[in-house]
Formats: C-alpha cells, structure tokens, sequence
C-alpha cells in the first residue's frame, strides 16, 4: 500500500482523472510545452511563433484577423503584439480604408526569427504525435479541429490539414498554439 487510502464513499474518490477529457488536454498541454521548450528554447512561445507564421500567411491582417486565424482572445493578441512590435518582429501600420484599424505585417528580423526556428517547430509537432500509430494520427489532429470548432464531425475530413506540417509550407495549421 502506498499510504493513500481511497475511499469509495466520496464522490470525489470516485472520479477518475484518466478520463476527465479536460485533465487529460491539460496533462497533454503541459508535455507539448515542455517538448518545445526542449526543442525549440525558452526565449519564445509556442504563442508567438504561431503568431509569426499567422502573419507570413496573411501580411497585412488586422488585429480581428489574426484572432481568428490564431484562436487567441483579443486582449492576448493586442499585448503579444506589443511585445513583438517592441521586439522589431512585427510592424504595424494604418489600414487606409479604416483609421481605427492596424494593419500586422512580420519584419525582416521576424521572418528571419521564425525561419531559424521553423524546422524545430515541425519537429515538435512530429514528436507531439509520435507516441501515437501512424494510422491515427489525422485521426487524432480532425478529432481536436472538431472540439475546437473547425470542423464539423458529420464533414469530410479536410485533405489540406492530413499531414503534419509539410516541409513545403511554414506551417499548415491555423488557430494553434503550438
């Protein structure tokens, strides 16, 4: 015995944690972090480089934009761009067509911040998926779409999102945080 005495009269004792989708995201988002962190370095986020490929996907989005191509709530995106303005990654400028809006474009030194980068990113990706068969893996990738909203489960899966990031694109996914 371990010293832990469970108690099946408490309703609490009778959860069980390994199939608490909710513990089990978190536990999974925590190894996804440390991997990065291995292999890409604690000197930027999973959130900003998914922000830095957002932008090289789409120059010149807006702010309401890149919330929806990032899946980060408002207030997150106007700070983290902040921070990546201040960091010479990301210039804003005036949309023309409304003067309340900016319009986001990665720099020269981003681009070059995001292509030393890209290829640990893919490699975090892979090694995210790697404990899992190859055959469930787009399996696995539509099931976590489908609970965030992008697609929906009665849909054909998606064939442009099948593969992992493809070595000929900076990255095939939107609204991640890798």
């Amino acid at each position: 015995m371990t010293g832990i005495q469970r108690k099946d009269d408490d309703e609490g004792a009778r959860f069980d944690l390994m199939a608490a989708p909710g513990h089990l995201l978190r536990r999974n988002h925590q190894r996804s972090y440390e991997i990065f962190n291995r292999l890409v370095g604690p000197d930027i986020t999973r959130q900003q480089i998914a922000l830095l490929i957002a932008l090289s996907r789409a120059p010149g989005a807006s702010q309401n934009e890149l919330v929806h191509l990032t899946g980060f709530d408002k207030s997150t995106l106007k700070e983290m761009l902040g921070r990546l303005v201040a960091k010479g990654w990301v210039d804003r400028e005036r949309d023309p067509d409304d003067f309340r809006a900016w319009k986001m474009h990665i720099t020269s030194v981003g681009k070059d911040v995001l292509e030393q980068r890209i290829a640990n990113v893919r490699a975090v990706q892979q090694e995210i998926i790697a404990p899992l068969p190859a055959d469930l893996r787009p399996v696995f990738l539509r099931c976590l779409r489908i609970l965030i909203g992008l697609e929906s489960p009665n849909a054909e899966p998606e064939s442009e999102h099948v593969g992992v990031l493809p070595e000929n694109e900076l990255a095939d996914q939107s609204n991640s945080s890798f």
